[in-house]
């Protein structure tokens, strides 16, 4: 019994111990902003719908562990893309830039085009 309770506080523990650093990013201001807006969780919450819409993870465009990274070309083209789209109502000036981001991602198509677009719309413009 006595190994039981030490095995489930181990694990709480470590289950703690993971949780920490995630929260603990979560709160980090995003640095290297050149088009976007910070907006905390806003920002976090577009951007997560917008890669759900193309398909993708975070590291299409980010360095993991270092999103203010510019190595990866991808990010590059991403920042055309936001600043062509973010605040534009003509769909197709939207349509023709996600076309050269999917090209520049190396995909044919965005999973789920609603998506990308709610992502889009939940982000702010500097």
């Amino acid at each position: 019994m006595k190994f039981r309770a030490a095995l489930f506080s181990l694990a709480l523990l470590a289950g703690i111990g993971l949780a920490v650093p995630k929260a603990h990013a979560e709160d980090e201001k995003a640095k290297n902003l050149k088009v976007l807006q910070d907006t905390g969780k806003k920002l976090q919450k577009g951007m997560k719908e917008f890669t759900k819409g193309l398909g993708v993870k975070c590291n299409a465009c980010h360095v993991k562990g270092k999103f203010d990274s510019d190595e990866i070309k991808a990010k590059l083209a991403g920042r055309e893309f936001f600043k062509t789209t973010l605040g534009e109502k003509d769909a197709a000036k939207r349509d023709a830039a996600l076309k050269e981001l999917l090209k520049a991602l190396k995909l044919e198509a965005a999973k789920d085009n609603s998506k990308v677009w709610a992502g889009v719309d939940m982000l702010e413009k500097k």
